[in-house]
């Protein structure tokens, strides 16, 4: 026997420390008695979470892009998320409402909690985009085309709804 072997043996005959027995190297001990099935329940899967998204406060988070014409349109969608009607109308309100008032076309945005802009792409003065407007109601309306800029003015748009 060997000199570690000979000592443990040695302790665990005399009853003291036989937790620091060596057992054999390698060798995993079983935590159960042999033969012994443990049973776990199931993992019980947690129910679905439903996550609530606020709407944007003023602060509006987009990555701008370097196209003037671009940076038109969406400080007019900036404008309307904080409900800053009189910029939006002087950015191409006035020329979206085609002869109408500013009264009327600021009321055509009451039922509009926020709007969601994506810039698609750009293309000399012609900015085309996808729109998403969550209404007061909690409904959802999507468009997608283009916006015309000149001088930094909104001078035209071809907007269809998809939803």
């Amino acid at each position: 026997m060997g000199a570690k072997k000979r000592a443990a043996a040695t302790l665990m005959a005399a009853g003291t420390l036989a937790a620091c027995a060596v057992p054999n190297q390698g060798t995993a001990m079983p935590a159960v008695a042999p033969n012994t099935i443990v049973i776990q329940p199931p993992a019980v899967a947690a129910p679905p979470q439903t996550v609530y998204v606020a709407p944007p406060t003023t602060q509006t988070v987009y990555p701008v892009p370097s196209v003037p014409v671009a940076q038109t349109v969406i400080a007019f969608y900036d404008a309307i998320n904080r409900r800053d009607f009189p910029t939006a109308w002087n950015l191409g309100g006035r020329r979206l409402a085609k002869g109408g008032t500013y009264a009327s076309w600021s009321s055509g945005y009451a039922t509009t909690s926020w709007t969601a802009l994506t810039v698609r792409s750009v293309s000399g003065d012609t900015v085309y985009v996808d729109l998403s407007a969550r209404q007061t109601d909690g409904s959802l309306r999507t468009f997608s085309g283009s916006y015309t800029v000149s001088g930094g003015v909104i001078t035209g748009a071809d907007m269809k709804r998809l939803s």
